[in-house]
């Protein structure tokens, strides 16, 4: 007789985005007596958690040249075919896919093999995968509680739990900069937004006024490529500055923040908003369907932070904003007050409670 209650599939990309999630969730089923296996694409390797069997499924996208998705079309079909053998040998009682197109194949292929299935929309606004996907599935869990994009004839399968986050972000009171004190300013690009940061961010500081400059304290990813560059531009200020292309520890970080700037995927939203820090959110301008604009919106709607396009990032105007931001503490703290309120402590335990439902 198996010692787990059943079993259950994860199918999720390689992103940080789709792993930090689906990771949180693999943990608390498999603590509640669970067996979970994690079907991704290639780049699976980066789940690193040698507590799961891990399913490498072929996946694609169907974009660029005409050759391009021929060859991305064939990936996929070969996708569902490996996935639809998987899932016979697995037999799951629930497939729960965090969006985007590595987890398509599994999701295509659970529908056919009539297995109740959960996809999970990170973004504000509901991505043109899980809209194909929306008529086959059992449930749809959001990370926020207003998505854009779900067609109204599917909005009786929505449920909203949140997104799961890495452990160690949580909740921590806002600890406001005196006048005069330390400012701690975190910047986490990540890897597709250290460049326009590393060269913006510094000559927005050399535009400050000096006792400014000397007050910050900032904590930056950057591009291994532009360390030296980024590195020489802080150089020319008067701020204390860290340079990682990795930065580690972030529970910590996001702890002594003061003010975030950010790319707006719906990790980084979501996990300012339960450590309770206001940010500047910056979209990545080339996201599929823009889908961080929505993200960022939602921590703009609730005045809990504030959004730039890329095209608007000058060193003029994040200057001004910085100024504005480091002389009214009390605006950092209602802001952080505000952006908190989107918080979801429990969204993997909600989460974890769906995929119940759907496997009793």
């Amino acid at each position: 007789m198996s010692k787990f209650l059943s079993r259950i599939v994860l199918a999720a990309g390689g992103t940080g985005g789709h792993v930090f999630p689906s990771r949180a969730l693999a943990h608390e089923l498999a603590h509640q007596g669970y067996e979970v296996i994690l079907f991704s694409d290639d780049r699976g390797h980066q789940f690193n958690d040698p507590s799961f069997v891990k399913v490498t499924i072929p996946a694609a996208q169907l974009r660029g040249s005409i050759g391009r998705k021929l060859t991305g079309g064939v990936k996929l079909i070969s996708g569902i075919g490996s996935a639809l053998y998987h899932l016979r040998r697995l037999k799951p009682k629930v497939v729960v896919g965090f969006g985007g197109y590595a987890s398509f194949p599994t999701m295509v292929a659970a529908s056919f093999l009539r297995i109740p299935t959960i996809i999970h929309g990170a973004d504000a606004y509901f991505g043109r995968a899980n809209r194909r996907l929306a008529p086959f599935v059992s449930r749809i869990a959001t990370s926020f509680p207003e998505t854009e994009n779900i067609p109204q004839a599917y909005q009786d399968k929505v449920s909203f739990t949140g997104l799961p986050v890495r452990p160690d972000i949580e909740p921590h009171p806002y600890l406001e900069s005196a006048e005069k004190g330390a400012f701690n300013l975190l910047v986490t690009g990540g890897s597709q937004g250290a460049r326009v940061f590393g060269e913006i961010i510094p000559h927005a500081i050399t535009l400050l006024d000096p006792s400014l400059q000397k007050r910050l304290r900032i904590s930056q990813q950057c591009r291994e490529e532009s360390l030296v560059e980024t590195q020489a531009l802080y150089e020319q200020t008067k701020a204390r500055v860290e340079l990682s292309p990795f930065l580690d520890r972030m529970g910590e970080r996001y702890k002594k923040a003061h003010f975030i700037i950010s790319r707006s995927g719906a990790s980084s939203v979501v996990e300012a908003a339960l450590v309770g820090r206001p940010a500047l959110f910056i979209p990545y301008p080339y996201a599929m369907d823009d889908h961080q604009f929505y993200n960022a919106q939602q921590a703009v709607n609730v005045e809990g932070g504030w959004v730039l396009r890329e095209k608007d990032l000058t060193p003029q105007v994040l200057a001004t904003l910085l100024s504005k931001l480091m002389t009214s503490p009390w605006k950092l703290m209602q802001a952080s007050a505000n952006i908190h309120r989107l918080a979801i402590p429990d969204a993997t335990l909600r989460l974890a409670h769906l995929v119940k439902l759907i496997a009793s």
